[in-house]
C-alpha cells in the first residue's frame, strides 16, 4: 500500500476547450478534451478503445482523451500532407500500455472531423488469436475467410462512415458476381455492397475486399479521402494463429483473405489518403515480445511491406502528462485520497507506476 505524506495542494490546468482534433497543437499538450456521447457512439461502438479505458470512461460518465505529443506530431503531419503524393505511412510504437490505442482513437476523431472515410481495424489479433469461425474461401484457393468478423467489421465501417458515405454517393467500378444468382452490378452504390456483406455472411469477407478496393480507386480518382487506422498491425505477420485446418495444421495470418485485403490497402501505390498503424508486443505470441521497436515487431516481411514509413514513439507519461492524468482522476472522484493532491503523494505514485499509463490506471483504481 502507498502511504502519502501531506504537503501543499498541487493544481494544474489539465483541460482544453478545443474539442476539434484538427486544431490540436503543442499548446494543448498534456490537456484533456471531451468527446460527446454521439461521437463516441459513432466512432467506437465497434471497438477502438482499450477495454480498461472504455470501462473507466463509462464509470466516470464521460469520455475524455489526453492530447499527447505523438498525436500532436501526427496531426501536424496530416495537416501538412500533400495528398497528391503517394500515401504516407505512420507507425506508432512503444511499450504495451503506453497509450498507442488511445492515440489512434484521437486520430480517428481527427479523420472523422476532417471528412475522411475511416477504414479502421480496432485490434488485428482478434482475427488471429480469437477467431469466431474461419472457413475455407470458395473464391481464393488455399485462403481462409472470417465470415462473422467480416460482418462485424462492415457494420463498424457503416456506423463510422454512414452519413459521409451517403453524401459521397460512391459507386462500384466493376461488377461483382457472388453466385449464379447474386451479383453487384457496376455503378451500384457502395452501400449495396456493404448491405450484402452484412446480410450474407458467406460473402462478407469478399465484400470487405471489394469495398477496400473500391475505396482505393475512389481516393485515386479524387472522389474521397481515406484514413486507414489499424491497431496491432504486426499481428498480420505473426508466425502462428489459432485457426486450424482439418488436418490440425496451423493456418498462418498471411493465409487469411482479410490479411490480403488490408495489406493491399496499406501499400503506398495510391494517394489522397493516409495510413496510420500501431505495432505492439501483445499482438504477437509471448516468445516474440523482447522489443517494442517496429523492426522487431514487424519482422522482415512486415517491415519491407511498410518501408518507407514514419515511426512515432508513444512513450510513458511526461511529468506534465502525469500530473494532468492525476488531476483528471481527482476531478472525476476516481482518486479520492486527499494526499494524491500533494507533491509527496504524487511523487510516490509516479515512482511506483514509472509514469506508465496503464500501470498508473491500475494503481489508482483501489483508492
Amino acid at each position: 500500500m502507498i502511504r502519502f505524506s501531506p504537503t501543499e495542494t498541487i493544481t494544474n490546468t489539465f483541460r482544453t476547450n478545443e474539442l476539434d482534433p484538427i486544431n490540436h497543437r503543442k499548446d494543448h499538450d498534456g490537456r484533456f478534451y471531451s468527446i460527446s456521447q454521439s461521437v463516441k457512439k459513432q466512432l467506437f461502438s465497434g471497438g477502438g478503445l482499450p477495454k480498461e479505458y472504455k470501462e473507466l470512461s463509462e464509470t466516470l460518465n464521460g469520455l475524455s482523451i489526453m492530447v499527447r505529443k505523438p498525436a500532436i506530431e501526427l496531426i501536424t503531419y496530416l495537416n501538412k500532407t500533400n495528398f497528391d503524393a503517394p500515401v504516407n505511412r505512420y507507425v506508432l510504437y512503444g511499450k504495451t500500455g503506453s497509450g498507442k490505442s488511445v492515440s489512434l482513437a484521437h486520430i480517428l476523431h481527427y479523420g472523422s472531423n476532417a471528412g475522411m472515410v475511416l477504414v479502421h481495424v480496432p485490434w488485428v489479433p482478434n482475427w488471429v488469436r480469437f477467431p469466431k469461425g474461419c472457413t475455407p474461401s470458395v473464391i481464393h484457393p488455399n485462403k481462409y475467410d472470417h465470415p462473422i468478423e467480416s460482418v462485424e467489421w462492415l457494420r463498424h465501417f457503416s456506423t463510422q462512415n454512414g452519413p459521409l458515405m451517403q453524401k459521397l454517393e460512391l459507386k462500384t467500378t466493376e461488377t461483382y458476381a457472388w453466385s449464379k444468382r447474386e451479383m453487384t452490378a457496376v455503378g451500384s452504390p457502395l452501400s449495396e455492397l456493404i448491405d450484402l456483406g452484412m446480410n450474407r455472411a458467406k460473402h462478407a469477407t469478399d465484400c470487405v475486399s471489394a469495398l477496400l478496393c473500391e475505396l482505393k480507386k475512389a481516393a485515386l480518382s479524387k472522389r474521397c479521402r481515406v484514413l486507414v487506422v489499424i491497431d496491432g498491425f504486426n499481428s498480420f505477420f505473426s508466425p502462428k494463429s489459432r485457426v486450424r485446418r482439418e488436418d490440425k495444421s496451423i493456418v498462418l495470418p498471411t493465409e487469411f483473405v482479410l490479411t490480403d485485403a488490408f495489406l493491399s490497402l496499406t501499400r503506398n501505390d495510391w494517394n489522397n489518403g493516409a495510413i496510420v498503424v500501431s505495432v505492439d508486443a501483445s499482438a504477437h505470441p509471448s516468445e516474440l515480445r523482447e522489443s517494442p521497436l517496429p523492426r522487431y515487431q514487424l519482422g522482415k516481411q512486415g517491415f519491407e511491406h511498410l518501408d518507407p514509413f514514419i515511426p512515432i514513439e508513444v512513450p510513458n507519461y511526461s511529468e506534465k502528462e502525469f500530473h494532468s492524468q492525476i488531476d483528471y482522476y481527482v476531478e472525476r472522484n476516481w482518486l479520492q485520497q486527499p494526499k494524491a493532491r500533494t507533491e509527496r503523494g504524487r511523487a510516490e505514485l509516479s515512482f511506483t507506476s514509472g509514469n506508465h499509463p496503464l500501470s498508473l490506471m491500475k494503481l489508482v483504481a483501489p483508492y
